[in-house]
């Protein structure tokens, strides 16, 4: 050994042990770090000092990095090497695997992985047509013993997973390693059967001994076992199905057997799950059904069992999720399977498998729970499988299971239930268990609706008999001490049986089998309605229960006055010493939930409450008399109800009148002096409404608030009334009714609701008051509000959590009474005023259709009010304009009023949009750049929500063009709706009618710039959201305008830059890349005939220039040959996108931890089968064409037989 080489080695380790030690200083880990980095990218002798290192004398972290020598000269040094290094690298690692490592129980796993890992990358750069012997050497290594018998498990353990799981090979590569595997197949199967069936034996055998010596025999067999299992697990999930049933279906039987063994169970399971979720064609998936036979089924049963009644700890209960998993996944095999063509019925032990999955159902892990569930959906909506009589006895077992899965217990932080304990191990907080129970919650109602189609009479009746248990089972309060809390024992069964009761009764009449008669529902609705109690969330639960049963009221409508009578003594319910200022939440949610009923039933059954409107509206007008009893929100949502039932006048001119008497008092306080002044002028509003005046408590003192509430009661009566006013839908009916007021050109009647005229007389408040909230936020009206108000403009602290996807906090308020500090009242205030102007504009189209937009000067007064000082408001308050107001807008303006209600407002927001947007994303791409890579933001902060402010709007108005530009349809929304890992590309090419309205905006010359160079411009934003949107509007807006001679070949080349930058900066993204990609082609194959300047921006690309000519491989060369056959049209669909990828591959983006990775190159090897050419023909004698034969034999060219 060289003494230079020794002392390299001797540098190497103690660099590598001055990186591993935790108390070396920051400096001389980096000095050391970059040592051994520049010594594996430079030095000549980086193998051989590789092998020096891996050396098993010595430390396992000086070994583990001599190996990761030899692996990065295998990775990326291996395609420069000679073929002497190259046999020297494959010698010492077929070394290692002989004796290189120690014992196969005393040996690291990561040593064992890495000399592993070696041995892969050689096979992927070299197997198997220049290493044919692989096969024979791993098998005489095998026969060494146990430790080379699991490094060669590991090799082909690593290699499936690189193959075929990473897929990190090319894909010809890939391919031919995977028919060399194919092809070793049989032999490779027979040697992991082979040794799992010895080795469990001797497992089996000598592990429980007392002798030491056998006891280790074993050890070192199970973990043989164990590393089969893992082989096996990554290959049974590809391999041919022969091979998994082979020696009798030997492998599923030991697996099944395995599943009682603490040591190898959950390996075996993992196996076994991988087995069952094959995907394949029917005949592979008949052998899954084996576990089902008698020995099997019994095996899994036992170890599920047995799992079941160990002390809790992780091992276990991960188990019993894995092995759960299995059954289900041989539960959906049988779905496929069951009366297919392979005459698949029912298995046996079917009943003994329902019971398991049951069992699963109903385990105190509702995670458990959880995957079975849609096991159950998937059996009831099976044709075959819920007709079958065993089935169907399980379905009342599973209904009457839901006693105990719909309770919401279970949360990490209580122990009120066994379920809390599991919860631990799964969830990090209540907010993620409460996200978890929400869905689980759903999973399980939807399979009662399901349940309830099958058997409607079960599952009734079932949840009948909970709800007359409780309606006579005394109330459990737990710990609380005069009311139930959201823990109380009494109310969280309350709350799971309104669940189940809701989910059986919306199916319960689309169920076409025997259902129990409507006496017993009208008993049960009877029941309810005499029931009495005091608790705010027992009768808010009883509510429930009347909304679900109401429906059998139509069977006997004498009932009808109690059921109102029980809703509107809950929306007056009250407690005692709690007044109108000092009621609890819990009180509040139970007049709200009583108003909402209200509402629902008089939507849904108008005409069964039609006879009694002249009491409900006496009734309603004595408890809006009084001011003490329903606030201004218990108001409007009776009114609303009120409203709902008077559209069944089906008279214009007596609805007209009713709504004329309950706006009155509304237009009273609307149209007076005081408020006309206040929301006139912003000085006065300031005032009027308290935001330059000290904060006033208590709130009942503050006559600043009641103003306030004057106005948002005003507000939303003016939107309640809008909402619920409709014409008749039949055009008969509106017709005789007075509701049709001529025809459009379209030939189609035109409406009139009789609410317009009341409305459009205040309207012209509403936009008073939006432009002077818009005024507010002028410099000199933020300096006159109050100190204690600088925040009331603010984002709202629960607006926040939702933009940022953050999970409320649990907590039980139900009984705390919510006094709100007097800034949140006016930030809550200032909010909803927003809002709402926004909601009562954006209803107004939809609800008086022409008469509204026929208003002069309506879009004048709009640009006047809700688009005024747009530059000194926030985004956030900007975000309603569009969502709330300009989309339903523009959606119900009739077709002859767009040039004069829609065009002038696009015209102004493109503009707007285009100069914001660029404003706040170059604040953010600046702020990006300043920003120290290692700073940790917190998640809260004002920067982060303002960029995802910025993000929303962005998106959002990029939705909002796509509105503009497509036909009015059902789902039109859908299309641009897209999530982004689903982004298709398919949308790009696809060339859909561009609506009236879209051709009238690309036609209206100061609209369409500025809407292309936005759509255009978000591509170079850090945003895949907005750039998968844009990349789907982008051709939608081109095509068109390049028709119209509009865009001029600079404007065509700087849209291609555009792509190209996205494609720089988003091209990290793969379904971004796919997007943009489509849309590139789409744009260089529509338009490199019309415009040949795009040719020359192509030829910018890094790789393309026209200095590569010289090599004939040069992606110039390709990009001048995909050119020239683009423009003849001679290249296919995917050979065109396949060449595109290939020539921007130097500018797509890459992800910041692959910016300086180091890629690896395996080279193509020659095929295994050489390629045969095609002989060329033979010319045949007969043919006329000349071909010398005559010639050959000229006379003149014929030697003389003198000289022979």
């Amino acid at each position: 050994m060289e003494p230079n080489l020794q002392s390299t080695v001797e540098e190497l380790a103690a660099a590598v042990e001055v990186v591993l030690n935790p108390i070396t200083s920051h400096e001389q880990r980096r000095q050391a770090y970059e040592m051994c980095e520049r010594f594996k990218e430079s030095s000549p002798y980086c193998a051989v000092c590789g092998v020096m290192m891996s050396s098993k004398e010595n430390k396992d972290i000086i070994r583990h990095f001599g190996l990761q020598l030899l692996e990065y000269c295998v990775k990326y040094k291996w395609n420069d090497m000679n073929v002497s290094d190259k046999v020297y690298i494959k010698e010492n690692t077929m070394k290692l695997l002989q004796q290189g490592t120690h014992d196969i129980l005393h040996e690291q796993t990561h040593i064992k992985d890495a000399v592993s890992r070696i041995v892969v990358e050689m096979i992927k750069r070299e197997w198997p047509q220049q290493w044919p012997s692989l096969m024979q050497e791993l098998g005489a290594i095998c026969k060494l013993g146990a430790t080379q018998s699991e490094l060669v498990l590991m090799v082909f353990l690593r290699l499936a997973e690189d193959v075929l799981v990473f897929m990190a090979v090319p894909q010809q590569r890939r391919r031919e390693i995977l028919n060399g595997l194919m092809e070793h197949m049989p032999n490779l199967f027979d040697y992991f059967m082979e040794t799992l069936q010895a080795n469990y034996n001797i497992h089996k055998e000598k592990s429980p001994m007392a002798d030491e010596a056998l006891k280790e025999q074993g050890h070192v067999a199970c973990r043989l076992v164990i590393t089969v299992l893992r082989t096996l697990e990554a290959f049974v999930d590809w391999v041919n199905v022969s091979f998994i049933t082979e020696r009798n279906g030997y492998l599923l039987v030991v697996l099944c057997e395995m599943l009682s063994d603490d040591s190898l169970q959950v390996h075996a399971a993992d196996c076994m799950r991988a087995i069952a979720n094959r995907k394949q064609k029917l005949e592979d998936r008949k052998p899954n059904l084996v576990l089902f036979d008698d020995v099997p089924m019994s095996k899994i049963l036992e170890a599920a069992v047995k799992a079941s009644q160990a002390p809790l700890d992780e091992y276990h209960y991960r188990f019993l999720v894995k092995l759960c998993q299995v059954l289900t996944a041989v539960g959906f095999q049988l779905c496929v399977l069951w009366n297919s063509a392979e005459s698949v019925l029912q298995p046996a032990n079917f009943e003994q498998y329902l019971t398991a999955i049951l069992t699963f159902t109903n385990h105190p892990s509702q995670l458990l729970g959880s995957i079975t569930q849609s096991l159950w959906v998937s059996f009831l909506r099976h044709e075959y499988i819920s007709a079958d009589p065993i089935f169907q006895s399980f379905i009342p077992k599973y209904i009457e299971s839901t006693r105990t899965t719909l309770v919401k217990i279970g949360f990490p932080s209580q122990n009120n239930s066994p379920s809390c304990a599991y919860a631990k191990l799964d969830f990090d907080s209540d907010e993620d268990f409460y996200l978890f129970f929400t869905k689980y919650r759903a999973e399980i109602a939807d399979t009662i609706r399901q349940a309830t189609l099958i058997s409607p009479h079960i599952t009734f009746s079932f949840a009948a008999n909970w709800l007359k248990m409780l309606l006579t089972k005394p109330v459990d309060r737990g710990e609380a001490r005069t009311h139930c809390n959201q823990s109380s024992p009494a109310f969280l069964e309350w709350d799971a049986m309104t669940v189940c009761l809701e989910s059986c009764m919306s199916r319960f009449h689309q169920a076409d089998k025997p259902k129990p008669p409507p006496s017993e529902g009208i008993q049960l609705l009877r029941d309810v309605l005499s029931f009495e109690t005091q608790d705010p969330l027992i009768l808010s639960s009883l509510l429930s229960t009347i909304s679900a049963l109401f429906t059998f009221i139509t069977y006997a409508p004498d009932i009808l006055p109690d059921v109102l009578n029980k809703i509107f003594s809950s929306a007056v319910f009250n407690l005692e010493g709690q007044t109108k200022a000092t009621r609890s939440k819990a009180v509040k949610n139970v007049r709200r939930h009583a108003c909402c009923i209200l509402i629902k039933i008089c939507k849904q059954y108008p005409d069964l409450l039609l006879p009694g409107f002249d009491h409900l509206y006496t009734h309603i007008k004595q408890l809006s008399s009084d001011p003490e009893e329903l606030s201004q929100m218990e108001k409007c949502q009776l009114t609303e109800a009120l409203i709902l039932i008077s559209n069944q006048f089906k008279d214009f001119e007596k609805q007209c009148k009713f709504l004329e008497e309950i706006l009155a008092p509304v237009k009273a306080i609307w149209m007076s002096p005081e408020m006309k002044e206040s929301l006139w002028t912003t000085d006065k509003f300031l005032s009027y409404v308290g935001l330059d005046q000290p904060p006033v408590e208590p709130s009942s003192e503050d006559t600043c608030g009641i103003n306030r509430s004057h106005i948002v009661h005003c507000i939303s009566t003016i939107l309640a009334v809008m909402k619920r006013s409709v014409w008749p839908e039949c055009t008969e009916s509106a017709k005789n009714g007075g509701f049709i007021c001529g025809m459009s050109e379209s030939g189609e009647p035109k409406y009139k609701n009789p609410v317009t005229p009341h409305i459009l007389s205040m309207l012209e408040s509403v936009l008073a008051l939006s432009r002077t909230l818009n005024l507010l936020w002028t410099p000199e009206n933020l300096a006159r509000r109050h100190p204690a108000f600088q925040k009331a403009y603010d984002m709202e602290d629960a607006e926040k959590q939702v933009l940022l996807g953050i999970q409320p906090p649990c907590v039980d308020n139900t009984n705390a009474t919510s006094c709100k500090h007097p800034l949140e009242r006016m930030q809550s205030f200032v909010a909803c005023t927003h809002n709402n102007c926004y909601h009562v504009l954006g209803n107004s189209g939809s609800s008086m259709g022409h008469e509204f937009y026929q208003v002069p000067n309506l879009a004048h007064s709009l640009l006047n009010s809700v688009f005024i000082n747009l530059d000194a408001i926030p985004l956030f308050r900007i975000r309603p304009v569009i969502r709330v107001f300009l989309k339903p807008y523009v959606q119900s303006c009739p077709r002859e009023c767009y040039t004069t209600a829609v065009i002038p407002l696009v015209s102004f927001l493109s503009d707007y949009m285009l100069q914001r947007l660029t404003k706040e994303w170059e604040v953010i791409l600046k702020r990006s750049q300043l920003r120290p890579e290692d700073s940790e933001e917190n998640p809260e902060s004002q920067e982060v929500i303002d960029e995802q402010v910025v993000r929303q709007m962005t998106r959002e108005y990029l939705e909002f063009l796509g509105m503009l530009l497509r036909e009015r349809r059902s789902g039109v929304a859908d299309d641009m709706n897209v999530d982004e890992d689903v982004m298709s590309s398919v949308n790009i090419n696809k060339d859909e009618a561009i609506s009236q309205l879209g051709m009238i905006v690309l036609n209206t010359e100061n609209v369409y710039p500025s809407i292309v160079i936005l759509v255009f411009k978000v591509m170079s934003w850090p945003d895949t959201k907005a750039c998968g949107l844009s990349a789907m509007l982008a051709w939608k807006i081109v095509k068109p305008l390049v028709d119209g001679n509009k865009l001029t070949s600079d404007d065509i080349c700087h849209l291609l830059v555009c792509i190209l930058k996205g494609l720089q900066l988003l091209g990290e993204h793969e379904n971004i890349l796919a997007a943009l990609l489509t849309l590139l082609l789409h744009f260089y194959e529509k338009l490199r005939p019309r415009f040949p300047e795009l040719y020359n921006v192509m030829l910018q690309v890094p790789g393309c220039q026209e200095k590569a000519l010289k090599l004939r491989s040069c992606l110039n060369w390709l990009f001048q040959s995909f050119d020239e056959k683009l423009l003849l049209n001679q290249m296919k669909a995917k050979n065109m996108k396949d060449t595109m990828r290939k020539l921007v591959q130097g500018i797509v983006g890459k992800n910041v931890s692959q910016l300086f990775r180091r890629e690896e190159n395996i080279k193509n090897l020659p095929p295994i089968y050489g390629r045969t050419r095609r002989a060329k023909p033979k010319p045949s004698i007969d043919d006329s064409a000349e071909i010398g034969l005559c010639a050959l034999f000229s006379p003149k060219d014929m030697p003389s037989t003198t000289a022979i």
